[in-house]
């Protein structure tokens, strides 16, 4: 045995030993922890917020056309007067929670639903292939919430469904009225009680809300993940529309055009209304609602009571960290919450999302995405994308962006074992990590050596 090594000798030993440590160092790479996206804004809070670090600059993997642009449940044409408060202004829409086809992002797949095509779409998240696609009777408004391998998702059909995250087969659904007739609704015949809220899980219930019209019946309940059963149904004391929130035993419901109101997870009651009027909310300081838009002075604001401004004249809020980052239709700024300091602000014309991911801000606006070094506000990459990037979301090495038209681009950074730089991670990449290693133990020239941990 010792005779077959001597025989090896140069370069065939140089060989082995670059195989053997690449197989490590390749090991170690593709061990590294990624973080999903399995509900809209990353989690029950809505903090936008993820501990997934993407690697700028990205690359364009895919984009999804669905050929069907969203059509949102009411217009989004700017309040020029708010009669209740006898306001006049250019104040954003209240319930502008559909615009583009919000997305889910679990292991390998990406999930969301199109109101424009009744349909829950599963698409691998490597290269935008379809996996499966579940047809409704309504549109379907909000991203699906992904929990133990289960889809759920409401439509304007009335119902909830439950489905298999891997196959799309339906595991269960219900619907909370019991009334089976439709009504004209957005150019579709759609169910009296149209499902009008995200489905939200937490722990083994999931709760969602139903109806508008407060003469067909308002609908808040709660039943068991798993098959649908047991749980509660209450009528809430205002139509629930947008994005469920939970904190502690708080489910906080959206209602539109009114201010949200706090119900008990544990069997419904309450019902305290709380914050501004409008659908985006977020869930700060561990237990706090921040929400808007509300109408004051000449534009929208988002009231902020855990933040000693109290109020921020923006479109988005992102809280992590002690510090508040929002964006305007024309800056990008970040404050101290403690104090309502300035810490930078910067001219940005990406006004539609803003999400968080490591310590990289990233922020739609008109056919383009970019992203924002979180410490300085410095501009440190941006690409095109088609429409208004009005849904962001971070997970698994890559930032997917929704817009208006109906597309969904998967921008990707490159996966530190992915040498080759072909979006693949296989036996190629073990070859070129090989090379490296030769190189880096080369016998003459030391300089050809390059740094493996870049």
């Amino acid at each position: 045995m010792r005779h077959r090594i001597e025989k090896i000798g140069g370069l065939g030993w140089r060989w082995l030993s670059a195989l053997l440590a690449a197989v490590c160092v390749f090991g170690c790479f593709q061990g590294a922890v990624a973080d999903d996206w399995p509900t809209y804004m990353h989690d029950n809070h809505r903090s936008g917020v993820t501990s997934e670090q993407l690697d700028v600059p990205l690359w364009e993997g895919w984009a999804y056309n669905t050929n069907r642009t969203p059509q949102p449940a009411w217009a989004e044409t700017p309040a020029r007067y708010a009669i209740w408060q006898g306001l006049l202004g250019d104040y954003d829409s209240r319930v502008a929670y559909d615009l583009a086809y919000q997305v889910a992002v679990v292991g390998n797949s990406v999930y969301f639903g199109l109101s424009n095509g009744d349909t829950v779409m599963c698409l691998n998240t490597d290269d935008g292939s379809e996996r499966w696609k579940f047809f409704t009777n309504g549109p379907v408004r909000f991203a699906p919430s992904v929990s133990n391998s289960k889809v759920y998702f409401g439509s304007d059909d009335g119902y909830v469904y439950c489905l298999s995250a891997s196959s799309g087969s339906p595991v269960w659904a219900h619907k909370a009225a019991s009334d089976k007739r439709l009504l004209f609704g957005n150019s579709r015949m759609v169910s009296m009680s149209p499902v009008r809220t995200s489905v939200l899980v937490e722990g083994t219930k999931v709760y969602w809300a139903a109806g508008v019209f407060s003469q067909l019946g308002w609908y808040l309940c709660s039943r068991d993940a798993n098959n649908g059963t047991g749980g509660w149904t209450r009528s809430p004391s205002r139509p629930a529309q947008g994005y469920l929130l939970s904190a502690g035993n708080n489910l906080f419901v959206p209602a539109g055009k009114f201010s949200p109101v706090t119900y008990s997870m544990s069997d419904g009651g309450g019902g305290s209304a709380v914050g501004v009027e409008g659908c985006f909310a977020l869930i700060v300081d561990g237990g706090t609602l921040a929400n808007g838009p509300g109408y004051g002075g000449s534009r929208s604001y988002i009231n902020d009571p855990g933040s000693s401004i109290a109020r921020v004249d923006g479109n988005c809020l992102i809280v992590n960290g002690g510090y508040s980052y929002f964006c305007n239709d024309t800056q990008l700024i970040k404050l101290t919450r403690s104090t309502g300091g300035v810490v930078w602000s910067v001219a940005s014309p990406y006004r539609y999302s803003l999400i968080m991911a490591g310590d990289t801000l990233y922020a739609g606006g008109d056919d383009e995405v970019a992203a924002f070094n979180s410490a300085t506000g410095e501009k440190i990459w941006s690409a095109p994308v088609n429409g208004r990037a009005c849904g962001l979301a971070a997970a698994n090495g890559s930032l997917y962006v929704s817009t208006d038209l109906g597309s969904v681009h998967c921008f990707k950074d490159y996966d530190r074992a992915d040498l080759n730089r072909d979006g693949i991670i296989n036996a190629l990449d073990l070859g070129w990590m090989a090379l490296d290693w030769l190189d880096c133990t080369h016998p003459d020239d030391s300089s050809l050596c390059r740094d493996l941990t870049q």
